[in-house]
């Protein structure tokens, strides 16, 4: 076997280099079971012979019918303790079950000879042993046991007629039952037996060829699609995990490993072509030198297979040579490749590289093999190229949240500026203010004010976007959590007419957070809630456990609630629905966007249930607190 190649079953029929399909077990295993029949047969074939009034030799045949069991033991013996040599040695099989039939034709022989020669009417089951040595064996080997048989029955005619042997005629109640006289007739029966054997053994040896060969391509064919399920499933777990990867680097290095899995090579890699369209790079490689991939840029112009997959070919080269088809050819014929199979990385009709796989072995590679690599590359190619896009969209939202913490950074310096002044003015400090002038500056305020929170919650936005600067992870009690969120808005809440209440389970398990974020989404929800819900309303947060892996935060209100049509759009920045802008203008449109960013970073779920006029539910699912965790 190749070393690179995958192992196919190999035919088993004996046809000179091949064994015939075990159907009844080891070859010759099968005639032992049908042996251990033959004694009692004969025993009550020569009762019966004699009650019927036939006239033979009886003791020696009873003693052929003891011998056949004794000599079935040796060979059953044979079988049992040798098996697996057997099974490993075709042509010590094939003597053992040659030397086995031999016995069968001096057991029948004798038999036929004790019981009239050539006139015995038991000269039809030689017959028999011949059409089974020709379902055994080989053509040949048929023809040769034929003659065997043929040549014995000759030399019983002969030896009989000549006297070397003696006659032991049957008879049936005093009349005796010979064919040899006069002689011609016996020599014409035994010519016509003589031809029915040769004839029966090439009439099967033919029917069993034209079996083997159905058997031949029946086994080949289930190999080869037993290799390609093989491949198929390789390729379905390619595809499954480097679709789970986002990022180029990691997938071409998996795709370029799991391809020599898949098709059991030494060696794969990717190349990506530039953007010019004149060279060819490696990105990715699994059985070659780093520093070869690393270092070689593909010149089209000095590479035509390169250039004629480039061009949409998927090509095989079966011998590496130290030539000009392959740039590297002289270097991968030192490292021991002997072939290689290209396939072109194809998205939308265009190319954007090039798949190759490598063998040890020269002409390792089919027209099935290509097929298979095209499809591999295709799939391949295309999640390149999601992983492009998703690296590109990665890169826009984070010059995205370096721009709003620039542009919030730069607003709030001199909007904190503005606020101490308005607070100097307020005071008296620049003069006393008429009741006029203290009311615009309290709106002036309210206003900087809100502007000011709306900065900080973007700041918090970008900042739990920006994965450069991880947030430190620490570990929450949801029990200080409901303390916090108690004695942060209680006094709040008594000052609106508004009753707050917070439950906690007992025993609740901790949860993964990052620095101040759930304080922050606890935050927005109940002051949103209290906000929004009118005098005599009730605010009700649950922290409750909601199975093995998973605790549950609930914030229920009883206020102005959402507009149906509009709560799909409540998780995007800055937007606030029409009934909260008609009941307070002071709000950014920010705080729900913090609370669903934030649960999402901590991998946890977010839902919303709101009726109009009768309130609103947000509900969180966090994960349970594992030792080793730690937020990505």
């Amino acid at each position: 076997m190749s070393a690179d190649r995958p192992q196919t079953p190999e035919p088993q029929f004996d046809n000179g280099r091949y064994r015939l399909p075990r159907l009844w077990g080891s070859r010759g295993f099968w005639q032992i079971n049908l042996r251990w029949a033959v004694a009692p047969v004969m025993f009550l074939g020569v009762l019966l012979g004699v009650l019927a009034g036939f006239e033979f030799p009886v003791l020696p045949v009873l003693l052929i019918a003891v011998v056949s069991p004794l000599y079935n033991l040796v060979f059953a013996w044979i079988y049992k303790h040798y098996r697996d040599r057997l099974d490993s040695d075709p042509a010590l099989n094939r003597r053992i079950s040659l030397l086995e039939a031999v016995v069968d034709y001096v057991a029948m022989f004798l038999l036929i000879h004790f019981t009239g020669g050539v006139s015995s009417p038991l000269v039809v089951f030689l017959l028999f042993h011949v059409i089974i040595t020709a379902i055994q064996f080989s053509r040949g080997t048929a023809f040769q046991l034929s003659a065997v048989a043929a040549g014995g029955m000759w030399f019983l005619l002969v030896g009989e007629i000549m006297g070397w042997l003696p006659t032991h005629s049957l008879a049936f109640r005093g009349q005796s039952i010979d064919y040899l006289d006069p002689p011609i007739l016996a020599t014409i029966g035994l010519l016509v037996f003589t031809a029915m054997l040769f004839l029966s053994a090439g009439m099967v040896s033919r029917v069993m060829r034209s079996y083997r060969q159905g058997v031949d391509s029946l086994a080949r064919a289930s190999a080869q699609t037993a290799a390609l399920n093989e491949q198929l499933n390789g390729l379905y777990t390619m595809v499954e995990v480097i679709s789970a990867e986002r990022h180029l680097g990691p997938i071409l290095q998996t795709a370029t490993s799991m391809m020599t899995r898949v098709m059991d090579v030494p060696a794969a890699t990717i190349k990506l072509l530039s953007e010019d369209g004149l060279t060819l790079r490696y990105v990715a490689s699994e059985g070659l030198p780093e520093d070869l991939v690393a270092q070689t840029v593909i010149d089209l112009d000095r590479s035509p297979m390169n250039r004629r997959v480039i061009q949409g070919e998927a090509l095989v080269q079966a011998v590496v040579k130290d030539d000009n088809a392959l740039q590297l050819g002289p270097i991968l014929t030192e490292l021991g490749i002997r072939s290689a199979a290209f396939a072109p990385l194809l998205v939308e009709n265009r190319v954007i590289g090039s798949m190759g796989i490598y063998s040890h072995s020269p002409d390792r590679f089919d027209e099935r093999d290509t097929d298979f690599l095209e499809q591999a590359a295709r799939l391949v190619a295309i999640t390149i190229e999601d992983a492009r896009i998703n690296e590109a969209v990665e890169a826009l939202m984070a010059e995205r949240t370096r721009f709003m913490l620039q542009v919030a950074h730069n607003l709030r310096a001199p909007l904190s500026a503005g606020l101490s002044m308005m607070e100097l003015l307020q005071e008296g400090y620049m003069g006393e203010l008429t009741e006029q002038q203290r009311d615009y500056l309290q709106r002036i305020e309210d206003r900087l004010t809100s502007l000011d929170q709306a900065i900080a919650e973007l700041l918090t936005i970008a900042r739990a976007r920006d994965r450069s600067h991880e947030i430190p992870d620490v570990v929450v009690d949801l029990e200080g959590l409901a303390a916090y969120t108690k004695r942060s808005f209680g006094d709040e809440a008594t000052r609106k007419g508004i009753e707050l209440g917070v439950t906690v389970e007992a025993d609740l398990p901790k949860v993964d957070s990052g620095a101040d974020l759930l304080e922050q989404v606890m935050a927005n929800l109940v002051s949103n809630s209290i906000k929004y819900t009118p005098p005599g309303g009730r605010v009700q947060v649950g922290f409750t456990r909601k199975d093995s892996e998973t605790v549950e935060i609930r914030v229920a209100d009883t206020g102005i609630g959402i507009p149906a049509a509009e709560q799909e759009k409540l998780f995007q920045e800055f937007f606030r629905a029409s009934n909260a802008k008609q009941h307070t203008t002071t709000g950014t449109g920010l705080g729900l966007a913090l609370v669903k960013q934030s649960v999402e970073r901590h991998h946890g779920q977010l839902s919303l249930t709101s009726t109009e006029g009768e309130g609103t539910v947000v509900t969180i699912h966090l994960p349970i607190h594992q030792p080793s965790s730690a937020l990505s």
